[in-house]
């Protein structure tokens, strides 16, 4: 009966051993703030941020191939799109997705990629625009 308590010792040593949960960079909820008919307007929450990730942070709508890979439809509305760095109240940080042309599309397939020293990370969102 001795074996329980030296495994639950031996569970803590390695817990313990492990360097703490490193907390990357996200990309968040998406809220669309245009309708069918205008150019598009919409902003995407970052998560975990830290000021060294957003310093070194570039976004941009996935190419077309990363498109066809996910299966996914690319929309010609996004070739003119695209993606900025917002700072908002306090320390907030968000990306800005907009176009030039409106979108005349009911919905849309938006695949974000982000890129920042430390990692990369590519989202897929589909919306729908009232």
């Amino acid at each position: 009966m001795r074996v329980k308590p030296m495994f639950k010792m031996s569970l803590v040593a390695a817990a313990l051993a492990l360097p703490p949960a490193v907390h990357a960079l996200g990309l968040g909820r998406l809220a669309v703030e245009s309708y069918v008919g205008q150019p598009l307007v919409a902003r995407i929450e970052l998560l975990s941020t830290s000021k060294e990730e957003l310093d070194t942070l570039s976004a941009k709508i996935a190419d077309p191939s990363l498109y066809r890979q996910n299966n996914l439809t690319y929309q010609g509305v996004l070739s003119r799109a695209r993606i900025s760095l917002e700072r908002g109240p306090g320390d907030t940080a968000y990306l800005r997705v907009t176009s030039s042309q409106p979108v005349t599309e009911p919905y849309l397939d938006l695949l974000v990629e982000a890129n920042w020293a430390s990692g990369r990370v590519v989202r897929d969102y589909t919306f729908l625009l009232d």
